[in-house]
């Protein structure tokens, strides 16, 4: 298993994955948000490889709050179904970590669905603890 950084030729497969997650997003729209990751120094995307094919990804970037110390946040992560539990989702996680520390963070969140029981568990069995219940809301703009 091999983990690197996420380029715009990963966008097929990247796209892909992104249904298991239950979002629709295109190759061209995982190319285009994937270009503006790449401008940041404040995020990064990773993948997993297995014989050369994708089996994951995970997305990490950066929080500076005003009011509370700046964090780390995994803002997507997903491995393929039959190659869950093989430890592709542990590596990626590790990267992301790794990433976070290298960038100056000292703490690394994530917050996935309410509904996502499994996603909870693997990151409890990771050592990540529950640390909130919140309500979010959303307006376009």
């Amino acid at each position: 298993m091999n983990v690197r950084r996420m380029t715009s030729g990963d966008a097929d497969e990247v796209a892909a994955l992104c249904e298991q997650l239950g979002e629709l997003a295109s190759p061209p729209q995982i190319a285009h948000r994937l270009g503006l990751i790449a401008e940041r120094r404040d995020q990064a995307a990773f993948v997993a490889e297995d014989d050369e094919r994708i089996v994951g990804w995970v997305h990490v970037y950066g929080h500076v709050p005003l009011a509370e110390e700046a964090f780390a946040e995994i803002g997507g992560l997903v491995v393929e179904r039959r190659e869950r539990g093989q430890g592709a989702g542990r590596l990626l996680v590790e990267t992301a970590e790794a990433w976070a520390r290298d960038a100056g963070y000292d703490e690394l969140r994530v917050a996935p669905q309410t509904a996502r029981e499994s996603a909870h568990e693997f990151f409890e069995q990771l050592g990540y603890a529950r640390t909130a219940t919140t309500v979010q809301f959303a307006r376009p703009l």
